[in-house]
């Protein structure tokens, strides 16, 4: 499959807006940007009005203009505007929450012609004609050669979104059936089941989908449930189009990285996805970013939580090509009285966050202000008629800069840094009454930490540890992993054996992939620790406000939150203390490696607390060059990447800050490089021109 160069464009039509007269007008300004791509929506209701009778005269129109005008064009194909007779034919499949509420058709915010939230997939009915509708339309672009992409699924998440993000859904009598059938794979025989609950079921017919929170158990498992089905629905999804479409790319974008939230704040309606989970299903995949909205208040903080997300969506992404597929354009704030509207310097700073993160472009969200609806004034790259404004002016010449430094085939360079990701540390938080914020925050809080240090790090999911030595890393830090598999246990010591640093935050693993301590005949209820360091007698006690860690002189070395967890090794040394003299900070030689434990959560002080005890703590885990290929990286406050390009390594330096920052570099062989970065701007550097 061609993948396209570079993405950068704009999200145009939304049935029915914009209007048809603007449509020369606007697809010519979008040339003359510099733009790339255009994004059209096929929203099903506007398109199958009869059962069985397609109509796409508009998009066909469409992407003509985008071909006289030299954009390619990507389909975002819109199942949840089901059509109305749908709803007719098939009452029994409307979407259920847990205490029995139906939720029927509306019109929210995003979707203008109605039909939303469309019905549940589970039913078998409503699963083939969702898939046909998008059969039938990749099938129609199949020979255009305009269209490049497939969007086949807009931020996948378990519908309904934000109007029910209170609620346990789905629960209608298909995914109460899907979920039965996914635990009876999961444990094989009703006792197996009942042993792993503490439940006494006679029948599986008995099993109902958790009604609350209470026990962890039977909430991580259907939660745990739903981010494998929604996984299996984009399976139908991107089936139907490659069947419609061979040879088309075909796509999916997450509504945000989910394991931070829409606002690192936990959403329960948005967050019911998992990025690694659904990139494997796809040929490209992209993230939907609102950084002045939903991703902080200041702007240090929303532009460095962009970058985060970008990056852990390159994770997710593993050689696939990602980009931002909706990148806040204009006010980001629902309602006529919308407000937090980017600057130049903001559209600057999220182009090059996205490039130092691997991504191969960027599609604003969206080209002009909506004219109707909540979303009214709001999102515009340009202003009412179409004219430039100056978002919509340096996101051309963004396209521009970053096309001419031919970076389509680029690959990020691993770093040796890593902050380990846990699905299962993520469902604990989530059964314990949806708090997994306080897993975004540990992650955001180490993140922060690196960056405010120039420290280069990736991010390293539970799924792919079996390759990361390979792969280059040599540091693991384990923020906030509370419930950790078996496997994942036994990979996370394998690494140190090999020769890495782990670094793992308080009670790493007292939790199993079930939610249940379990001391299994040891003295020690964290299997981790007593591999390590023969813990035994461990303790855990809850704290208030900051907790201070001491070092010998009873200085503080180190603050954190939430937890005190305190052990007595019989390996290691011990060099952090709580205020009453226990250990809180100790290290042993594990293989060719080290583990380093610390007895409460550093990354959620830096997040909540501000504390910069924390952060510094934090940043002397790491190592500081950051790639094999230097010796010494110095790069304070500054964001360093590298890229592997077709023109060998390129260093992108991005600058978060309003003052130039210095960066200094050696290589292993002894070469250096010097540089200023502008403030609220980066750099590319060619390392083997230095150009």
């Amino acid at each position: 499959m061609e993948v396209q160069d570079v993405y950068f464009g704009a999200q145009y039509y939304r049935p029915p807006f914009p209007d048809r007269t603007c449509w020369e007008r606007d697809f010519l300004n979008m040339k003359q940007l510099g733009f790339h791509v255009v994004k059209l929506w096929a929203v099903w209701n506007d398109i199958e009005r009869k059962p069985d009778h397609f109509v796409f005269d508009d998009l066909d129109r469409l992407t003509e203009l985008a071909g006289k005008n030299g954009l390619k064009v990507i389909i975002n194909t819109i199942p949840e505007g089901a059509p109305y007779w749908l709803y007719e034919a098939h009452p029994d499949c409307l979407y259920e929450t847990v205490e029995g509420k139906k939720i029927t058709m509306g019109g929210p915010a995003n979707l203008p012609t109605g039909g939303w939230p469309g019905l549940c997939m589970d039913n078998p009915e409503v699963s083939d004609l969702v898939c046909n509708f998008i059969f039938r339309t990749a099938e129609h672009y199949r020979d255009n050669s305009s269209v490049i992409i497939l969007d086949v699924w807009n931020e996948p998440h378990l519908e309904p979104m934000f109007d029910y993000k209170s609620e346990l859904l789905c629960a209608c009598r298909a995914s109460k059936r899907a979920f039965r059938d996914w635990l009876k794979v999961r444990y094989g025989s009703l006792e197996r089941l009942n042993e792993a609950w503490f439940r006494r079921y006679s029948d599986w017919e008995e099993i109902v989908p958790p009604p609350r929170f209470g026990t962890y158990t039977d909430m991580m498992d259907w939660r745990r449930f739903w981010l494998y089905n929604l996984a299996e629905w984009l399976k139908r999804r991107v089936e139907a189009a490659r069947r419609g479409a061979p040879g088309k790319l075909i796509q999916t974008h997450s509504a945000s990285a989910d394991y931070m939230g829409a606002s690192s704040n936990g959403a329960l309606g948005i967050e019911l996805s998992d990025e690694f989970l659904l990139a494997r299903e796809v040929d490209v995949f992209g993230l939907s970013s609102f950084p002045k909205w939903l991703m902080g208040e200041t702007k240090r903080d929303y532009d460095l939580s962009h970058l985060l997300q970008s990056e852990i969506i390159c994770a997710a992404s593993r050689e696939k090509d990602f980009y931002q597929a909706e990148l806040q354009g204009g006010a980001g704030v629902p309602g006529f009285l919308a407000h937090k509207v980017p600057k130049r310097e903001d559209i600057r700073i999220w182009n090059w966050n996205t490039i130092a993160a691997g991504g191969k472009g960027v599609v604003y969200w969206q080209y002009a202000p909506e004219p109707a609806g909540m979303e009214s004034p709001g999102f515009g790259l340009t202003g009412f008629n179409g004219e430039n404004t100056e978002r919509s002016l340096e996101a051309g010449r963004c396209a521009k800069l970053f096309e001419a430094y031919e970076l389509d085939r680029s690959r990020p360079v691993p770093a040796i840094n890593g902050i380990y990701l846990s699905r299962n540390a993520d469902l604990l938080l989530f059964a314990a009454g949806a708090q997994e914020e306080k897993y975004a925050h540990s992650i955001y809080g180490v993140f922060k930490s690196c960056a405010e240090g120039g420290i280069p790090v990736r991010f390293v999911h539970g799924d792919y540890m079996e390759s990361a030595w390979e792969e280059g890393l040599r540091v693991l830090y384990v923020p906030m992993a509370l419930s950790l598999s078996d496997e994942e246990q036994s990979r996370i010591l394998k690494f140190a054996g090999m020769g890495g640093r782990v670094v793992l935050e308080a009670a790493a693993g007292l939790y199993s992939e079930m939610g249940e301590i379990s001391v299994g005949g040891s003295n020690s209820p964290c299997p981790m620790l007593e591999a390590a360091f023969g813990a035994e007698e461990i303790s855990l006690d809850a704290g208030d406000g900051e907790i201070p860690v001491m070092d010998k002189e009873g200085a503080v070395l180190c603050e954190g939150l939430y937890y005190r967890q305190t052990m007595k090794a019989a390996r290691g040394k011990v060099t952090g203390w709580f205020e009453d003299g226990t250990p809180a900070v100790a290290e042993v030689e594990y293989g060719k490696g080290e583990i380093r434990w610390t007895g409460t959560f550093p990354g959620a002080a830096v997040k909540d607390a501000g504390s910069r005890a924390a952060a510094e703590f934090i940043q002397k885990q790491f190592k500081a060059e950051g790639y094999s290929l230097f010796s010494v990286l110095e790069a304070p406050e500054l964001i360093v990447r590298l890229l592997q390009t077709e023109n060998g390594p390129v260093m992108a330096a991005v600058n978060q800050t309003p003052e130039s920052r210095p960066l200094f570099a050696r290589g292993r062989t002894g070469k250096e490089w010097s540089l200023e970065v502008p403030g609220y701007d980066g750099v590319l550097l060619i390392l083997d021109t230095g150009e």
